[in-house]
């Protein structure tokens, strides 16, 4: 493959497309809520704690879903990150917050910190393993309840509409690969466009 062809793989569309169908599929999970749950007992401290049995998945697509769409923002404005072949060092990582922070063109950039904090936590040991690399970062998962959901969506629709727009301008991408995307139908939770 040819830095070239890296670079459509790696575009800006290809980050929102990827970003949609996961959170496609975490919508879908979240909609399966209630039908099932675990429950924990730790007969030694007497915590005992429950959740739902998609509670983990959820929120791991939710978490990629995030990370995905912010990647779209960056690579957006920052097209030189794709144009050697390989992903610039600073699209290496799960952090959402970090990410988030790179971004220029991100919509909620203060308000939606709290939403992705969330998630990133989870991203980075319980939600991806059953545990983190160490005891110091390991933690219980956290529950996906219906208002970190809720910010999620709103988040998610707030990235949606931007990028929508952001995708509908003509992108320069790095070795005279560009183009600009028609975007019809609802991506990411955001309605359609006009």
């Amino acid at each position: 493959m040819t830095n070239e062809e890296f670079v459509e793989l790696a575009c800006p569309h290809s980050w929102f497309l990827v970003a949609d169908d996961l959170h496609g599929q975490a919508v879908e999970l979240r909609q399966g809520f209630g039908q099932g749950h675990l429950t924990h007992h730790d007969y030694r401290s007497g915590y005992k704690a429950s959740w739902d049995n998609t509670n983990r998945s959820t929120f791991l697509l939710a978490s990629f879903v995030l990370e995905n769409a912010i990647k779209a923002f960056l690579v957006y404005e920052n097209p030189g990150w794709i144009s050697n072949g390989k992903l610039s060092k600073f699209l290496k990582s799960h952090k959402l917050t970090d990410l988030a922070e790179k971004s220029t063109n991100i919509p909620y950039k203060t308000k939606g910190r709290g939403t992705l904090k969330a998630f990133e936590e989870g991203n980075e040991s319980w939600a991806r393993y059953p545990c983190a690399l160490s005891k110091e970062n390991s933690a219980q998962p956290s529950i996906l309840d219906d208002g970190l959901w809720e910010k999620y969506e709103w988040l998610m629709t707030a990235y949606g509409r931007r990028l929508t727009k952001l995708l509908s301008i003509y992108w320069r991408g790095p070795h005279g690969f560009g183009g600009k995307y028609e975007i019809k139908g609802s991506f990411l939770g955001a309605p359609p466009q006009a």
